[in-house]
């Protein structure tokens, strides 16, 4: 890595969990060695792979630290192992398959300076595969609501995948909302409730490349939407658990209607997402079987699964 010697400001934390397309983290190492930045920073890289790119990170080092840890584990698990490892007062989060861009860093250091009072940083996600409308249907199914150009100052939400934080901010969260599911719908609440302040910086970019499989995609999406509805009620709760069941086959139109809302507030992808309408429409079914199981036979090992 390209950065200044010293402690470092900032922390970069990387779960390596994905399965499909796996070589992309090279291109993401590849991009953090050339940050335009003049502090010192570290990348922790947390991996339950075990394979033959987590030997190479591991034999190239280049200011990357590998930690590995048990393939059961789980991505908030992974993250929150790399946040105990690191040194930085910001920690950075992305994945294993986003690019940033050169400034990425000095991006949030600088947004940070000028809002003092901010707990996190977000930062918008560009599609970087564009060749097929599905490529667009899977970036967009995400990250439609943070696609650049990106509004910009105080926000009530942020990127989990482009996201820096105070650390001492994250590391006051309970134990549970850091590894019981994702940062953005676990932490993220509890920390908006405690009064956090939450920023939006349009030059800290990055972008998501990762090329999908239908059948890869569809079981993540199942995977996360009964994740989702298994911990929003809680198991006593029958009846409402009940009623949320009965409403999922609604959630295909809801999904629709508000994705179409979001798309026409940008400009810029009205037409991709235009094309990849059909494409969404089903991942919005999937979603509503998925949110089905959720509340009618809770998460079961749904986190575990989820790359």
């Amino acid at each position: 890595m390209t950065s200044a010697p010293g402690r470092p400001e900032v922390s970069v934390l990387i779960a390596r969990a994905g399965t499909e397309d796996r070589a992309r983290i090279l291109e993401t190492l590849a991009a953090l060695r050339v940050q335009d930045c003049a502090f010192a920073f570290e990348v922790i890289v947390v991996d339950r792979l075990g394979d033959e790119l987590t030997a190479a990170i591991e034999a190239e080092a280049d200011g990357v630290r590998l930690l590995r840890c048990d393939p059961t584990a789980t991505m908030p698990e992974m993250r929150t192992q790399a946040l105990h490892a690191a040194a930085g007062a910001i920690v950075a989060v992305t994945e294993d398959h986003c690019v940033p861009c050169t400034g990425w860093l000095s991006a949030f250091a600088s947004a940070f300076q000028r809002h003092p009072a901010a707990t996190a940083v977000g930062g918008p996600v560009r599609n970087g595969l564009t060749e097929t409308n599905f490529d667009w249907a899977t970036y967009l199914c995400e990250y439609a609501s943070f696609a650049p150009p990106l509004a910009v100052g105080r926000q009530a939400s942020l990127p989990g995948m482009n996201t820096a934080y105070l650390r001492s901010v994250l590391l006051s969260a309970p134990a549970t909302e850091l590894t019981s599911g994702f940062w953005e719908t676990t932490v993220h609440p509890g920390l908006l409730r405690g009064g956090a302040v939450f920023v939006a910086c349009a030059d800290a970019l990055v972008s998501h490349r990762k090329r999908f499989s239908l059948r890869w995609f569809l079981l993540q999406r199942f995977a996360y939407s009964r994740y989702y509805a298994g911990i929003r009620f809680a198991p006593r709760r029958r009846a409402v658990r009940l009623a949320a069941a009965l409403l999922c086959p609604m959630l295909p139109f809801l999904l629709t209607a508000r994705f179409i809302a979001v798309a026409l507030r940008n400009p810029t992808l009205v037409a991709p997402a235009a094309r990849a309408l059909p494409w969404l429409m089903l991942f919005h079914l999937v979603w509503a079987a998925g949110e089905f199981a959720g509340y009618v036979s809770g998460p079961g090992r749904a986190l575990r699964s989820i790359e």
